[in-house]
Order: C-alpha cells, then structure tokens, then sequence
C-alpha cells in the first residue's frame, strides 16, 4: 500500500511540476527580451527550456554550486556564482524578466531576495516566482498527522517525518554539504521558509511589485484534467504556487 501511495504521489507531484513550469513560461507578458536572468538556475537545462520560444537577446544564471555554473556556462548561459542571500553583483535597472524557479524556499533572506528582484528589473519588468506551496492540501494534511509537511522533510540532507516522501534526495558528495554548512548557506540541499499562497503574495507586494497575481497548480494527489479543474475552482491550495508581478 505505501509503494502504491508513493506512486500517485509522485505521479501527481511530476504533472503539477509540469504544468507549474508551462504556466509561469505563458505569464511571461514580453516575447522580445533583451536580458534574461535564472536565479538558482542550476546547470542551465531548465533554463534553456523555460526560455525557449521567447527571443532574448542574452541569457543570465546566478547559482552557487561550481559544478552547476561551469555546465550551465556550456550552455551559453553567463552564469554569476553568487549566495542569493546577500545583494548581487548586477546593476540596477538591468533585466527585462527574472525567473525564480523553486529556489525562494531555499533561502534565509526572502525579503532582500524579493527587493534585489525588483532592484535588478527594469521598468515595466516581469518577476515570474515558481515554488511549493505551504498551504496545499497534502501539506496540510501531514500536518494534522503530526508529520513534517511534504515540502519540509528534506532538512541538510536529512529526508525524514513523514512516513511517505517519496523523494530522499541526498547531496552527492557529504563533504560538499557540509562545506556550504560551514559556510551558513543550509539551503543547498532543504527548503528553509516554504510560502503560503497569501503569504507569497503580499511578499511581492511589499518588495514594490505591482499587478501581482498568484496561480496554483498541482492539486496532489490528483493530476490531470482533474486537477487543473481543482485548482481553477480553488487556486490557494494547489501544491505549486506561481506568481508574477511587474516593477
């Protein structure tokens, strides 16, 4: 029974993910962009994807890990190796979009994080934030169980409190975890503050976004055409959040 749980969590959390990421790609107001920035973006794969069928001129990437930023370079990204909790090395008033992919709950400094986003933006720029969503119903759930919510269970490499995560993703190197440990930066490998659908966008709001609009998908354990009507009819409590706002 707990593989066949496992099972449909997963299936419905990769259809959420899925339709998280066309979502915040369609919101994306411009089709002509002259800078484009990926904050997090790994080793560049995802970026590629998200930015493909948009026209943008240059292409930009701040994530931390080294490995991450040299294939991400391959890639023809210009990749910035930068701890996103302190202020970044780019000027103001510089990006058309700026993508935060499932990477604002890996951070300490959310609001800095959310200021430096508008900072960076120029007029009339675009913030796209992609992320999980404190308040969905599986989360909520584990809660009345007494369990860590599905989206707080991975803790410095730790995967554990709730008898059904279906991921135990693990750092491939111990020593390299403990490495950005040392340094403060726990959120390599864990979710460190997971927003609310509320929570997310007043967040926005008071970092100076405007016209802000939050969107769920992913109404696990559903998928499907169910799920998309699920969401349609209560978008607070799917189990992605997407949001967009303009400066």
């Amino acid at each position: 029974m707990r593989r066949f749980l496992k099972y449909i969590a997963l299936k419905s959390f990769n259809d959420g993910l899925s339709k998280c990421n066309d979502l915040g790609k369609n919101l994306i107001s411009k089709k002509r962009i002259n800078r484009f920035l990926d904050l997090g973006c790994a080793d560049g794969e995802f970026t590629i994807e998200f930015i493909k069928g948009l026209k943008s001129k240059e292409i930009y990437g701040v994530e931390i890990v080294d490995k991450y930023c040299r294939q991400a370079k391959k890639r023809g990204i210009k990749c910035v190796k930068q701890d996103l909790n302190y202020k970044w090395n780019f000027d103001s008033n510089y990006f058309d979009v700026i993508l935060s992919s499932q990477n604002i709950e890996h951070l300490h400094n959310t609001r800095l994080y959310l200021e430096e986003c508008h900072r960076c933006l120029r007029k009339g720029g675009q913030l796209i934030v992609l992320t999980e969503n404190l308040s969905s119903w599986i989360n909520i759930g584990a809660l009345v169980f007494g369990w860590q919510p599905f989206s707080a269970t991975l803790i410095n490499g730790w995967s554990l409190g709730n008898p059904f995560i279906w991921h135990s993703e693990k750092p491939s190197k111990e020593s390299a975890l403990i490495s950005y440990l040392d340094k403060g930066v726990s959120g390599v490998n864990s979710h460190v503050r997971i927003l609310a659908y509320k929570g997310l966008k007043d967040c926005m709001k008071q970092a100076g976004f405007k016209d802000v609009q939050i969107y769920s998908k992913g109404y696990l354990p559903f998928w499907g055409k169910l799920s998309d009507f699920l969401c349609n009819v209560d978008k607070k409590h799917g189990h992605f959040l997407i949001g967009t706002g303009m400066k």
